[in-house]
Order: C-alpha cells, then structure tokens, then sequence
C-alpha cells in the first residue's frame, strides 16, 4: 500500500481536528506515515505527519518532486496545486 502514496498527491483528512482538510503528501515517511503540508495552517516549515489510514487519497497528483529537490516549492505554490486538484464541491467548504 506504500506505493500508492507519492509526494504531490492530493488527500484529505478523514480523522483528527483537521477532519475534511484538503493536503499534498510533502513526504512518504514509511509504510503508514506520511508528511503533509495545506501552505496555511500547515506550512512546508512545519509539516502534519499523519497515519495513512486516516486519509483518503485521490487520483490526483501534482509533479512537485523536482520543486522539492531544488527546495523550490513555496507555501502559496501548495495553496494553489490543491485549490487546482481539490474537487469543486469540497473547495467551496473551506473557502468559507
């Protein structure tokens, strides 16, 4: 199942106070750990290190790899990628 993670895929938080939060996986961290930033209340300088099976994982992946080996990718960048990836009907929640 690690395999299916991958930095840049879209997930969103199925348990915990972040419960319906929209992330990008920053870093797989092992079979059942992943590392997750939103560019808000979860900056890059302070990643969300979360179990996987509190996460539901879509078919949607943003190419950040070489953004991340250059540590060329910024907060506002994961704003956007997820605001592009999140599906229509959940955005509008959180924009509230």
């Amino acid at each position: 199942m690690m395999d299916e993670y991958k930095p840049g895929q879209l997930v969103r938080s199925l348990a915990g106070r972040d419960k319906g939060e929209h992330y990008l996986v920053i870093e797989v961290l092992g079979p059942r750990y992943v590392l997750l930033a939103n560019g808000r209340s979860r900056p890059l300088s302070r990643l969300k290190k979360k179990n996987i099976a509190h996460l539901q994982r879509y078919n949607r992946r943003a190419d950040i790899l070489d953004l991340l080996n250059a540590q060329k990718l910024t907060d506002s960048q994961v704003v956007r990628l997820i605001k592009e990836l999140a599906p229509r009907d959940d955005v509008s929640r959180q924009e509230v």
